[in-house]
């Protein structure tokens, strides 16, 4: 699936694409206006994707700040049962939030650089974008 289908298939994006067509079609009706939703679009389109790329590459590195943290505590009591595990699980959670925000900075210069990545390997930015 190319990103053009991707696009093609957003929610989001249509729903930009709606209501900015429907703002330029009560003001202007020339063609000169009608091309500018489809620029306006691109920019707001390749916006909504970065963004997501974002979303889903912090979640993945907040899902391994907790992974470990879990492994380390589990590793250390040697055993838990099913009370303990969701316990531990909430603090586990608060915990990476609590990580991810002191190490902001390291994890946005992070993503940039998978998403850097991810610009030169079309096909897996569109798995990441479609799958995940």
């Amino acid at each position: 699936m190319s990103e053009a289908d991707l696009e093609d298939k957003d929610d989001l994006v249509l729903a930009l694409r709606e209501e900015l067509e429907k703002a330029l079609d009560k003001e202007h009706d020339d063609a000169t206006y009608r091309a500018m939703p489809n620029t306006i679009m691109s920019v707001l389109a390749g916006s909504v994707r970065i963004q997501r790329l974002y979303f889903v590459i912090r979640s993945v590195i907040m899902g391994l700040i907790s992974a470990l943290i879990y492994f380390l505590v589990v590793w250390f009591l040697s055993k838990i049962d099913a009370v303990q595990a969701a316990i531990l699980g909430i603090f586990v959670f608060i915990i990476s939030l609590i990580v991810s925000r002191l190490f902001d900075g390291q994890i946005v210069k992070a993503s940039q650089d998978i998403v850097g990545f991810l610009r030169k390997h079309k096909r897996l930015r569109t798995f990441v974008l479609k799958r995940l």
